[in-house]
């Protein structure tokens, strides 16, 4: 059976037309990874296509508080005026959770023209980037969620069993909550290899089939979105936070990505190396690791993304890589031929899937263009290694690295750029100045 991504738009436009939708939801995402819609009659869709949908492209200016942030470029900058989302068709397929309901991704557009602060658009380039240099970028995207429950006065876990890793059953998801979430993502046409219960209880994660880069993006944009809003309709919390609770472990965003040649062709696979690898994945892994610090804030975008790092729980420590190995930034899977690839293992699942493919890619296309040696790879605990550059290990941190990326800052461009430290930084700053309850705990009563 293909999948939505491999239908063609028309047959899609068939299919949710035959199924009774009724309406329209036209999604697109900011840079924070907040999903914005509008909500058409399928009627006017052909208006739609045409013209796109208006919204105040300031949305990019708003912030996980709800406060409009002055200074990066999208806001009093530009009058407050509107942008048009121009649905693409390619990405349409039915909302099973939502009767009637379809749901297409668009592209940003403002004063005529692809905004390039888009993080869809921003992806966009980097594929074009990459198949310049005549390769086509291949992603996967693996994401863990915790499931939780309010109780009043904070969260609890949806299911409390420990130790039940690579459990999923019954006894784990007691309200069958998983299960609805894998038969909607597969109804959506999404491609679903697995799913399974992660190391803590209330742990979880669904993994789709690779794709082309854009593809893959969107699956799982699309994918997050239906876990987020099927947990809401049963008064539960999906969060891709890298650390939610402090008693639980943590949650990885690990991104696969392969380079394929015009004779279609694994370009990272070679035979003949002692390790099996190219030097294009050499360069490859070059360009991860020169700019790692660079990227960190797009793929560990919140303060609470550093406690991953800092945890040292199968996330990087410091900047490394190495064979089939989880405690480096870069690891490569023992896989080989077809299924050779590389995977950056900074992110938590708050980041934006087009951001941190895109930044990936970048950083490839330096590698390559540069022929960049990663040097060797390390084996054992790599966290022990005491001459390796460090993570960042705060947001502030990361954001003033990747201010320092003179590359990084010309490839994802000035309004890129602009938007996403002025936001960031005021998320920054916004948490210095709160009090905590760990605060409360710690001083209150005995100073």
């Amino acid at each position: 059976m293909a999948t939505t991504s491999e239908r063609p738009a028309e047959t899609r436009l068939e299919e949710v037309m035959a199924a009774g939708v009724k309406r329209l939801r036209i999604q697109f995402t900011d840079l924070l990874g907040v999903p914005r819609n509008k909500v058409v009659p399928l009627s006017t869709l052909d208006d739609v296509l045409e013209s796109g949908i208006n919204f105040c492209i300031a949305t990019f200016a708003v912030d996980h508080a709800g406060e409009v942030i002055e200074g990066t470029g999208l806001g009093a900058e530009v009058d407050f005026r509107d942008g048009q989302v121009l649905p693409d068709l390619s990405t349409l397929t039915v909302v099973p959770w939502e009767p009637e309901t379809a749901v297409v991704i668009g592209d940003i557009y403002f004063e005529g023209e692809p905004l390039p602060a888009s993080p869809r658009q921003l992806l966009k380039r980097a594929v074009e980037e990459m198949e310049k240099r005549g390769y086509r970028t291949v992603a996967g995207h693996e994401l863990e969620f915790f499931l939780l429950r309010s109780d009043g006065n904070g969260y609890e876990q949806y299911a409390k069993q420990p130790g039940l890793v690579y459990m999923l059953s019954p006894s784990v998801d007691t309200e069958g909550v998983l299960r609805e979430m894998e038969d909607a993502v597969g109804a959506m046409g999404l491609p679903v290899e697995q799913s399974h219960q992660e190391y803590f209880g209330s742990q979880w994660e669904i993994t789709l089939r690779y794709g082309d880069a854009l593809r893959a993006a969107d699956e799982s944009y699309l994918f997050k979105l239906a876990v987020k809003e099927i947990a809401a309709k049963h008064g539960l919390v999906a969060t891709f936070m890298g650390k939610p609770m402090q008693e639980l472990g943590t949650s990885g965003y690990h991104l696969h990505l392969s380079l394929w040649n015009g004779e279609g062709d694994n370009a990272l696979d070679d035979p003949d190396a002692s390790d099996g690898l190219s030097e294009v994945a050499r360069h490859f892994i070059g360009g991860q690791l020169e700019h790692a610090r660079g990227m960190t804030a797009i793929m560990a975008p919140t303060i609470n993304a550093y406690k991953r790092f800092l945890a040292l729980e199968f996330a990087p420590y410091n900047v490394t890589w190495g064979h089939d190995n989880r405690t480096v930034y870069t690891r490569i899977p023992r896989e080989r031929g077809k299924g050779t690839r590389i995977e950056n293992r900074a992110g938590d699942g708050t980041a934006n899937a087009y951001m941190t493919s895109a930044a990936a890619i970048f950083a490839g296309v330096d590698g390559i263009d540069r022929s960049l040696d990663p040097g060797d790879p390390v084996s054992g605990v790599a966290y022990e290694l005491e001459d390796k550059p460090l993570m960042p290990f705060s947001l502030g941190e990361a954001l003033d690295a990747l201010e320092a990326d003179e590359y990084f800052r010309e490839a994802l461009g000035p309004q890129f750029v602009q938007c996403f430290l002025t936001m960031k930084r005021s998320e920054v700053d916004r948490f210095a100045r709160a009090v905590t309850d760990w605060e409360l705990r710690e001083y209150a009563n005995v100073l």
